[in-house]
């Protein structure tokens, strides 16, 4: 069964491998000092639903990696194509590991 323990260290190996910042069950992937961009947390969740074999149904990705604001700022945008500013859910370890023991995503 996997425990806190593993989820932290599957991360520390694959994101976090010369230990530059502490990481601990509730460090968040998508707010606060050590929030990885989109591209980055795909790979992260990608890597996760396979190494511990969870099922991703139900993992919304745009709710914890919104649609960014592109290099043109809004104003000069028409309405159709203008961004939203939308603040990323928090992600944590802690909801990693409980879908991990679980063998799905619990949280929607």
């Amino acid at each position: 069964m996997v425990n806190d323990s593993d989820i932290i260290d599957w991360y520390n190996a694959g994101w976090n491998k010369k230990r530059k910042w502490l990481v601990t069950i509730d460090t968040s992937l998508t707010t606060g000092r050590y929030a990885w961009v989109w591209e980055t947390g795909e790979e992260i969740m990608d890597s996760y639903f396979r190494t511990f074999n969870v099922n991703p149904a139900g993992f919304n990705f745009l709710k914890y990696w919104p649609d960014e604001k592109g290099l043109i700022p809004n104003f000069l945008l028409p309405e159709s194509l203008r961004v939203k500013s939308i603040e990323p859910a928090p992600l944590t370890l802690r909801m990693l590991a409980e879908s991990a023991k679980a063998r799905k995503w619990l949280y929607n």
